[in-house]
């Protein structure tokens, strides 16, 4: 079988300075996000976007952010509707410790390690589904990044995977990597919304008065990944390092372990 990988983020991969109690920095959580669909099932979900932009009336929207409340909540059901499935990773910059000091609080690196953890989870759950690499196609938002950085980075981790979890990309060809800019592909807004989605159960800024919104996720929710008994924890979400140190509140963390996906895995 042929995959598309449509990958986007949500809050900043600056790591140098983390925006705290009213300081100005980078977003003290980064999320990544993934969209995978077969070929055939992306006119389905371009025709699904485009109805959800006319009702709601917001034809032009790119982002998330651009939404109210109820518009968010709508889109996501009408996505949860479609043969397709979500991965996303969510790491909290206060836990990077020695990392951070290792990377010399280089944004890019930060980006590079978070891309390689999911395509890890990715390529994990695709594999018994794939013949060849030239099955899986994988496409960025394109943004400042120097992306042959990451190529490289890539190629170097599945040539020599120093952990178990980073032999799955054996079925990646880090070279096949594209980009895309905001707006050339409708897979992208919906990477954008499930990254979004993901990002407001730890957001807590004083923008939404220090309150995290589940409701996006809990729509979404049984569209991730998961393992054989249903769990998305470790498949289609990944937390770096475990979902513990994320420093999420009580109720978040329990529905986060009490998800279930959709089965089949696949459809």
């Amino acid at each position: 079988m042929k995959f598309n990988v449509y990958i986007d983020e949500s809050g900043e991969a600056g790591i140098d300075k983390i925006r705290s109690d009213g300081v100005a920095g980078a977003s003290p959580y980064f999320v990544m996000a993934a969209v995978v669909c077969q070929p055939t099932a992306e006119v389905l979900v371009k025709n699904a976007l485009s109805d959800c932009r006319e009702r709601i009336s917001k034809k032009t929207w790119r982002h998330a952010t651009d939404l109210k409340h109820s518009q968010k909540v709508y889109v996501a059901r009408e996505l949860n509707r479609l043969p397709i499935r979500f991965f996303a990773l969510m790491s909290n910059k206060a836990t990077l410790g020695d990392y951070k000091s290792e990377i010399r609080g280089n944004a890019n690196k930060f980006y590079n390690k978070c891309a390689k953890y999911l395509l890890e989870n990715v390529c994990a759950y695709l594999e018994p589904h794939m013949i060849s690499e030239n099955d899986l196609r994988v496409i960025f938002e394109e943004m400042n990044h120097d992306y042959d950085a990451m190529r490289r980075f890539l190629l170097r981790v599945k040539e020599n995977p120093l952990h178990q979890s980073s032999k799955s990309l054996s079925i990646l060809n880090p070279f096949s990597i594209s980009t895309l800019k905001k707006g050339e592909s409708e897979l992208l807004d919906v990477a954008d919304f499930v990254a979004h989605a993901v990002y407001q159960c730890a957001n807590r800024s004083d923008h939404n008065y220090g309150i995290p919104e589940p409701r996006y996720f809990c729509e979404l929710s049984s569209r991730f990944a998961g393992c054989r008994q249903g769990n998305p924890i470790g498949h289609g979400l990944k937390f770096i390092h475990d979902i513990d140190s994320m420093g999420l509140e009580t109720e978040i963390v329990q529905m986060f372990r009490k998800t279930k996906v959709s089965l089949p895995s696949i459809k």
